[in-house]
């Protein structure tokens, strides 16, 4: 297994229930995010159903407001809107061996969310992950493990054989911000990080 950290000044992933006005942003990347992130890498579509596993952590120094101009359809005036991001972000991705070489040269360029949350690589490393107890956070669970936490319907995989492309699996998924004093469970963690980490299996 590998470990990909990525870094990005500012980072955004779309709040699923507003579609106008004020533009908060999850703590955490939705799967989809991360399906753009492993194409983005590999340089074609990639489909999460198709790999053996996928973790990730996300964490941030916190979020932040930035105003936006926009131009609504039918309108000539511009209107101004608030959107939030995080900034000072890292994402940790846990994946098969094979992709190393991606990642240490991408096809194209990485976003945390929008076109402007340039991310870049910043280590690729071998990694093992123990079995122990530690809490779950900065990452998204399935609502069957009961772990409490704000439930979101969020896109897992977008199908690119289509335009526009379109959603082809949503499922619920609770949602954990990072914090490392979280409830500990049984579960794989990375020793370094001192946090839990969810492998993802999405092929079955």
């Amino acid at each position: 297994m590998i470990r990909v950290k990525l870094k990005a000044w500012t980072a955004s992933f779309r709040f699923p229930t507003f579609q106008s006005g004020y533009q908060p942003t999850l703590p955490v990347p939705p799967p989809s995010t991360i399906q753009g992130i492993l194409s983005a890498a590999k340089g074609e579509p990639v489909y999460l159903t198709k790999l053996p596993y996928v973790g990730y952590i996300f964490k941030s120094n916190g979020t932040a407001i930035d105003l936006e101009r926009i131009y609504a359809i039918g309108k000539v005036q511009t209107d101004v809107i608030k959107r939030e991001f995080l900034h000072n972000a890292e994402l940790y991705l846990y994946l098969p061996d094979e992709w190393a070489g991606y990642f240490k040269k991408p096809k194209y360029q990485l976003l945390l969310g929008r076109s402007s949350d340039i991310a870049t690589v910043e280590e690729v490393k071998r990694t093992e992950l123990e079995e122990g107890r530690a809490p779950l956070s900065g990452t998204l669970v399935p609502i069957e493990l009961g772990i409490p936490g704000i439930v979101h319907a969020l896109v897992v995989e977008y199908d690119y054989s289509t335009v526009p492309r379109k959603a082809s699996i949503v499922k619920p998924f609770v949602v954990l911000p990072f914090e490392k004093r979280g409830r500990p469970i049984e579960t794989l963690f990375d020793p370094e990080l001192g946090v839990g980490v969810y492998l993802h299996r999405w092929g079955g």
